[in-house]
């Protein structure tokens, strides 16, 4: 399992923590902890790949939360570093070519933003991640999806930006 999981762990942990020197510690933390939650994993309730994304994220953000001292505000500077090159639904483009359009946009936009559009956490998930309001959610998301249509200039980028 570890061997067929930890590309696809690695690409998380370099979206959600900017400090390669933790990335191997976190990475093994998360591995340990699938070991020790995998029981808990339910079949009927979604796919495997899924849960496994959904514990690597919080962990991801609990890690953040202890190096910023409980702050909420998670650095995504390497939101860059995507692993794979596959297409997201948002005018095809892939997530390496968003993750460059994001890079310039504030953490706090981005943050969300990844949440909810990349990883697909609805905003009262977002809130009890975060320690935020569901509505601060909504308005971050909208704020990061203005930022991204005002300062998108090429005329497919504003495509992106209006697809959402």
């Amino acid at each position: 399992m570890y061997e067929k999981c930890i590309r696809y762990i690695y690409a998380i942990v370099k979206r959600y923590v900017t400090n390669e020197s933790d990335y191997q510690d976190l990475i093994q933390e998360i591995f340990a902890r699938v070991f020790l939650k995998i029981e808990s994993f339910e079949e009927s309730k979604g796919d495997f790949k899924y849960w496994l994304r959904r514990l690597a994220i919080n962990e991801c953000l609990q890690h953040c939360r202890k190096l910023n001292s409980g702050g909420k505000i998670v650095s995504l500077k390497s939101v860059a570093h995507f692993e794979s090159e596959e297409t997201v639904e948002l005018n095809g483009f892939s997530k390496k070519e968003l993750a460059q359009y994001l890079g310039n946009m504030p953490d706090g936009y981005k943050q969300i933003f990844m949440l909810s559009v990349i990883d697909d956490y609805s905003h009262q998930e977002i809130a009890q991640q975060l320690d935020i309001s569901p509505e601060t959610s909504r308005s971050q998301l909208s704020r990061a999806k203005k930022w991204l249509k005002d300062n998108l200039s090429n005329n497919n980028l504003k495509k992106l930006a209006n697809g959402f």
